[in-house]
């Protein structure tokens, strides 16, 4: 074989290598839990991880065709079943957070911060089209998984853990979806494969149209109330959550004692989260529309 054939041919492209490796990686990740292989439980959270590191070090279309591969080895290896919660989960999301984050000349994180927030809706919405009684459904969920626990719950605990269980999810999502593209792109930057720098997290924004979403979101659930109504409504506060935890950092940047600081911070989220939550979307709200009032600098 010639070397301009050997150029133009599957070798000469690493990032439709890249995709076929990441599409690969992440369907065996997938499907390894799906099995209920060893580890499976904890490998399954890394399935974004590959489609990243090809979005993050070759474009948004490595993501993309690694998305694809990924979907077909699913359904030719576990079910259809199997690659719809893939594509919920892992692939769709994953291929948008890519698609809107990689720009030509640098990473922009506004589109796929909204992103975080609007998928899980999406999804819980096709879920309540498609079945007929979708709060009975988490309703009998949450007292299956009770019972298998052996938790004895008071008398209307099992109901308000129902109305925030689908909540809960997406926000499992979110985190799920930062972390693994955070540890992707640090990964790649200290190969020195990053395909654009890390953006600074005074660069961390909200489109302007988002912040709406919220208020129409509260104003079914005070309509209508219901678990969607009220589960939508809290996904969609996740991404201004998120924008106040990034400023509590961002304002602690460089000063003594961060660590500790950090540390009891989060120690206070995670046992007083119904108060610490209001307050970082208070310092989201506070950061978003401050910095979209501040003049460009020159």
């Amino acid at each position: 074989m010639s070397q301009a054939s050997g150029n133009g041919g599957l070798l000469g492209h690493p990032g439709a290598l890249a995709a076929g490796a990441a599409g690969v990686c992440s369907a065996l990740l997938a499907l390894w839990a799906m099995r209920g292989m060893p580890l499976g439980g904890l490998l399954l959270w890394l399935t974004p991880l590959p489609i990243f590191a090809a979005a993050f070090a070759f474009g948004a279309r490595s993501a993309l065709i690694g998305v694809a591969i990924a979907s077909v080895a699913v359904l030719l290896s576990s079910s259809t079943v199997g690659l719809l919660v893939f594509l919920a989960m892992f692939g769709v999301p994953a291929a948008l957070i890519s698609a809107t984050a990689v720009q030509s000349d640098r990473l922009d994180l506004s589109l796929p911060l909204a992103v975080i927030g609007l998928w899980p809706v999406v999804v819980l919405v096709i879920l309540d089209l498609s079945i007929p009684d979708l709060e009975a459904e988490m309703r009998q969920a949450v007292e299956l998984g009770v019972a298998r626990m052996g938790v004895a719950l008071p008398e209307g605990m099992v109901d308000q853990i129902a109305l925030v269980k689908a909540a809960a999810a997406g926000f499992w999502v979110a985190l799920l979806m930062i972390g693994n593209g955070m540890a992707a792109q640090l990964l790649l930057a200290r190969q020195g494969l990053a395909l654009h720098p890390t953006p600074r997290p005074e660069e961390l924004r909200l489109p302007k149209w988002y912040l709406p979403l919220p208020l129409v979101a509260l104003a079914l659930w005070l309509v209508f109330g219901g678990a969607v109504a009220l589960s939508s409504l809290l996904i969609l506060l996740v991404p201004v959550f998120l924008l106040g935890v990034v400023g509590v950092h961002r304002r602690l940047r460089g000063r003594a004692g961060r660590v500790a600081f950090l540390a009891g911070f989060y120690v206070l989220m995670l046992l007083f989260l119904q108060i610490m939550a209001p307050l970082m979307i208070g310092v989201g709200l506070f950061d978003q529309y401050r910095r979209h009032m501040m003049p460009p600098t020159t």
